[in-house]
Parts: C-alpha cells; sequence; structure tokens
C-alpha cells in the first residue's frame, strides 16, 4: 500500500508537470499571431457581405460577374485549389468554376431569350432582355454561423439558403413556366486574397426541393402585370402596391396601374 506521503510527493509530480504543460502551451499561443475581437468581427462583416453579392448577382443571372468579383483571382495561387460544388456536380479549380457556372450560363441565357423570340417575336436580342426564359434562380442566405481563423488570412461559414427557381418551357408558341422551391445550405471557406476577402470553396448541400404549387404559378400573371391590375383580388393587389387611390405624395409612373 503506498502510505500518504509518497501519494502527496506523487501527486506534487502531476501537478508540477501539468502546470509546466499549461505554462509552455500558453506561451506558445502568446507566440501565435492572433487577431483582436474588432477586427474578427470585420472580417465576419465582409465575409457577409461577399455572400450577400453572390446572391445579388446570381439572383441576377451575373453569373460570370460573380467569379470575376468574389472569387479567388484566376491567375492567383488559390486558383487551381478553388472548389464549387453541389450534391450533383464537382467544379474543379477556377477555370472550371468560370467556363461551367460563368460562361455556360451567360450563353444559355442568351438561347433562352431566342427560344423566347418564338414566343414573343418583339423581344430583341439585346442585353437589357437576357434573362428572359432563362432560369432565375433567387437564394436568400439566412441564420449566417462564420468562424474566422486567428491570423484573420481564411474565414469559414455556413448559410441556410430557402429560394426557388422558375424557368420558361418552350412548347411550340406557347411559354410555361417551371419551377422549384429551394430548402438548402451553403457552406463555404474565404480567404484574403490581395487584401479583399473572397470566395475559395463553396459547396451547396439540398435537403428539400419540391416545386412550387399550381397557385403559386398562376398568379405570377398577377405579379408580373398582366392581369387586371384594377381586379379585387391577386397578391400585389393584396400588398397595397395596385391600389385605385394613391396617398399623398405618392405618384404613379404608368396609368395603367391606377
Amino acid at each position: 500500500m503506498i502510505n500518504s506521503s509518497v501519494k502527496a510527493v506523487a501527486m506534487a509530480v502531476l501537478l508540477s508537470t501539468t502546470t509546466g504543460f499549461m505554462a509552455s502551451g500558453e506561451a506558445m499561443a502568446d507566440n501565435r499571431p492572433v487577431i483582436s475581437k474588432g477586427e474578427h468581427a470585420y472580417i465576419a462583416l465582409q465575409v457577409q457581405n461577399v455572400m450577400s453579392k453572390h446572391a445579388y448577382l446570381h439572383a441576377a443571372g451575373m453569373n460570370l460577374e460573380e467569379v470575376d468579383t468574389l472569387w479567388v483571382d484566376a491567375k492567383g495561387k488559390f486558383a487551381d485549389s478553388a472548389v464549387f460544388a453541389s450534391p450533383l456536380w464537382v467544379m474543379d479549380g477556377l477555370q472550371t468554376v468560370r467556363n461551367a457556372y460563368g460562361k455556360e450560363n451567360q450563353k444559355n441565357r442568351e438561347l433562352a431569350l431566342k427560344a423566347m423570340q418564338k414566343v414573343m417575336p418583339e423581344l430583341k436580342l439585346e442585353e437589357s432582355n437576357l434573362g428572359a426564359g432563362h432560369e432565375w434562380a433567387m437564394h436568400t442566405n439566412t441564420t449566417p454561423v462564420i468562424e474566422v481563423a486567428g491570423d484573420g488570412k481564411t474565414a469559414k461559414g455556413i448559410w441556410y439558403s430557402p429560394g426557388m427557381g422558375l424557368m420558361a418551357n418552350i412548347e411550340g408558341d406557347d411559354a410555361k413556366v417551371g419551377s422549384v422551391f429551394f430548402w438548402e445550405k451553403y457552406a463555404g471557406d474565404f480567404i484574403l486574397e490581395d487584401g479583399k476577402w473572397k470566395i475559395w470553396h463553396l459547396q451547396m448541400a439540398y435537403d428539400f426541393t419540391p416545386g412550387l404549387p399550381e397557385s403559386m404559378i398562376e398568379n405570377l400573371s398577377v405579379i408580373n402585370g398582366a392581369a387586371d391590375h384594377k381586379a379585387d383580388t391577386g397578391p400585389m393587389r393584396e400588398a397595397g402596391e395596385r391600389m385605385e387611390g394613391l396617398p399623398p405624395g405618392f405618384k404613379c409612373t404608368s396609368s395603367d396601374l391606377i
């Protein structure tokens, strides 16, 4: 049996060893550059802004502009390791992202506009009409969780991203609306490159992607102004945006809306 004095010596040795290890660990941590809480908050805001710009540009169909402004430099040292992925595909390397997500999307917008011209000959093939007939995908970014590395050079984040996609299905001289409802997540890695925060890796994960109910598709005609603006029903009418009488201080830019 170990007597009490031996136990005391053993405990003292254990405590001294542990204390020495902790002190050494703290010293090592102190020798590493660590950003301040203010810098951490600033970086988190910059990363959030990058993802918000992604949402706006993607909704506008400006994928190529997104890649060229928000992603890592195509000629930089991080370009080859850039990734954009979903459960259905993986784009390896910034050049692949630029070609598949950017250039291919631009080409498809032009093809969609040409297809729509068969239904609406008055549509001109010009920049202002690009997007007509093409998929419109809107992903909002909510519930951000952003973590910044201690040295302030990289960051990662995850967002829940509910949204929807609409696309035209051309059948002869008619165009019907197809739809999908997104319940998904975005996860990303971000890196500080030439003083700006850029997207390095982006991953989508789908939870639930049903089509929109027919009642919502039918209401698109009211929302986009094809139906009677003075009707008593319809989502925009109910929202007060097509009221017959405007309150003082408001004016209408189109006579057919009032």
